[in-house]
């Protein structure tokens, strides 16, 4: 028998990749691994930019409204201080002032709606707002008799017990003291009382009920150092402020001066924090000199008024705030100093340090940021009305 045998056909030989090729494909594969990395860089730099410059944006609205709104109050309650220097002459008086809460209870203020005071080379200007808040907008009432705890006027309408109210007198000499109400019930119809001591005030709530609570006296000093026989009352209703605007730390903040309150303990009195990434805090006076009721461009001054009929001629306050994005950038971004109508800026380096001469100095890395301006006019109207309003 014969078989068939058939001849297979050779395997041929299977090849693996070198060394080269795979160095090769190694080195391809990081490239496009370091390219990949770079365009997420780029754009995570750009998103934070981007939402940093968003950041600045809410920053400074918020910061803006908030004093814009406390300076559109400023005056309330004493604004017809500023009525006449033949009238009432006693806007800018140094009021005497006691407070029980405070390390040193004896204390004293300027009775004028705004206050700037500026701040020397780079640091910002401080805005101190007195206002009250009184139920009703009224003149100044007029006292004939006084003795250290009463006042007999012509009339005690809008006057409570807790109201907060400026006693003042332009003659024999300019004076002024800060007194707490804590009687008002007296049968003449005429006599109001800052005794000290304890006393009851009526609360009215939400529900139309009123409670009587009772309180002591924490305003009124037991040794005043001012007598009075005759002059006028201001009323700042139960919650007067007078309220400090800094920019400390790159935060706006401001404390209330009347109200003493050292909740951490850290021997001062407590703040406020409205907005942080605050630069600079720069503001002016705009005073109508020439009486046409408009502030022109050469009206606006940073020298503070001195005089009754000074005050009266304030119109508006400008304000300027100069914000910063947290973002660092790795090129300078900024490359001169932002401005504002009252001019320019001043900025220091992150570490206090004054800036360099040139932009390519490499201290200035304040540079390496993105600022933004707000700027606003603020009329103060409580001058603007008060001021009409005699006694």
């Amino acid at each position: 028998m014969c078989s068939d045998r058939r001849t297979m056909p050779p395997i041929a030989s299977q090849r693996g990749l070198s060394l080269v090729e795979i160095m090769v494909g190694v080195v391809i594969a990081m490239i496009g691994i370091v390219v990949i990395f770079q365009m997420l860089a780029v754009a995570e730099e750009r998103k934070r930019t981007a939402s940093s410059g968003s950041d600045v944006q809410v920053t400074g609205v918020i910061a803006m409204s908030n004093l814009e709104r406390d300076l559109r109050e400023a005056g309330y309650g004493f604004a017809s201080a500023g009525f006449d220097a033949g009238v009432t002459p006693v806007m800018g008086c140094t009021v005497d002032a006691y407070d029980s809460g405070r390390p040193v209870a004896v204390f004293s203020f300027r009775l004028t709606p705004i206050q700037i005071v500026q701040g020397a080379g780079a640091a910002s200007d401080t805005i101190v707002v007195l206002r009250g808040n009184s139920s009703t907008f009224g003149a100044s009432l007029v006292f004939t008799e006084s003795t250290n705890t009463s006042k007999r006027t012509r009339g005690r309408a809008g006057l409570n017990p807790r109201d907060y109210v400026i006693i003042g007198r332009s003659t024999p000499s300019l004076q002024c003291m800060l007194a707490e109400l804590t009687n008002t019930s007296n049968p003449d119809g005429l006599t109001v009382n800052h005794a000290l001591g304890p006393y009851s005030y009526t609360v009215f709530l939400t529900n139309g009920t009123t409670q009587t609570l009772t309180r002591t006296a924490r305003f009124n000093n037991p040794a005043p150092g001012l007598s009075f026989t005759n002059g006028f009352l201001f009323n700042l209703g139960n919650g007067a402020r007078r309220n400090i605007w800094t920019v400390q730390n790159g935060r706006l903040q401001f404390s209330n001066d009347l109200l003493y309150v050292d909740g951490d303990g850290d021997g001062a009195n407590d703040v406020t924090e409205v907005a942080d990434n605050i630069v600079s805090l720069q503001a002016q006076y705009g005073i109508d000199a020439d009486n046409n009721g408009r502030i022109t461009s050469g009206e606006w001054t940073t020298t503070d008024p001195v005089t009754a009929a000074g005050w009266a001629n304030i119109l508006a306050v400008r304000v300027g705030l100069l914000v910063r994005s947290p973002q660092f950038e790795r090129a300078a971004v900024t490359t001169v100093v932002p401005t504002w109508s009252g001019g320019s800026f001043v900025i220091t380096n992150l570490d206090g340090s004054a800036s360099g001469t040139t932009p390519a100095d490499p201290a200035n890395n304040w540079r390496n940021y993105r600022y933004r301006v707000y700027e606003n006019v603020i009329p103060l109207r409580n001058m603007l009305w008060g001021t009409r309003i005699s006694p």
